[in-house]
């Protein structure tokens, strides 16, 4: 494996680490551990720490080393907005030329959030929504708007995996939330689509607003 790609499975390994909370913010990130666990080197490892902490996952602390970064609330809450704003624009420049195969393939994606048990594991949820909104990024093409959301992309899902055991998971309310979308979308009224989405995107913060004050509070 050439070293670029190996610093960069290196950087994917520990960035899902981090999403999923297996490793939790303020705690220590062992190099010479991931090094051993992974059969390489300490370099890549470094190269890829130093990736992370330009994403804001990780933070660089003297005598410490490495530590994952805290979760800010109001940070969390911009970050969303500037999510949302991602995928208006990307709405704006797409949906023009947008096909029936183009719809078919986000109601195939919906379809499949309607096959979710209710016993079903969240990451399987958290990945179709991913896939969904992840799918209307690329078709906009436009590299940068699909670089800046994987990064912010990155914080949501990790901050919405922290706080998902204390929230009731609704299932059905996600798939409906997104054939909605879907639905907006085949309107082919640009305006309309682009306020679906940033709401769709702030409801999470709107909706939780009480609880998720009350868990930063008592950290």
């Amino acid at each position: 494996m050439a070293n670029q790609s190996l610093k960069e499975e290196v950087r994917r390994v520990i960035r899902e680490d981090i999403i999923s909370n297996k490793l939790q913010p303020g705690q220590r990130i062992v190099e010479t551990k991931i090094a051993k666990d992974m059969g390489i080197s300490q370099v890549p490892v470094r190269e890829a720490l130093r990736g992370l902490e330009e994403e804001g996952l990780v933070k660089s602390i003297k005598y410490r080393g490495s530590i994952v970064t805290e979760i800010n609330v109001s940070e969390m809450y911009h970050i969303f907005l500037l999510r949302s704003k991602i995928e208006e624009s990307a709405i704006s420049l797409l949906l023009p030329n947008l096909t029936k195969r183009d719809i078919g393939e986000l109601y195939d994606i919906v379809d499949k959030m309607a096959l979710i048990s209710k016993t079903e594991d969240y990451s399987v949820q958290s990945a179709l929504d991913l896939e969904f909104h992840y799918t209307i990024v690329k078709w906009s093409n436009i590299d940068t708007f699909v670089r800046m959301w994987s990064i912010l992309n990155g914080h949501i899902r990790r901050f919405i995996t922290f706080i998902h055991p204390m929230i009731k998971n609704k299932q059905t309310e996600v798939f409906n939330d997104h054939l909605n979308l879907v639905k907006v979308l085949e309107s082919r009224d640009v305006e309309k689509a682009k306020i679906a989405f940033k709401n769709h995107i702030l409801e999470f913060f709107v909706k939780n607003e009480e609880l998720i004050s009350k868990i930063f509070q008592e950290k």
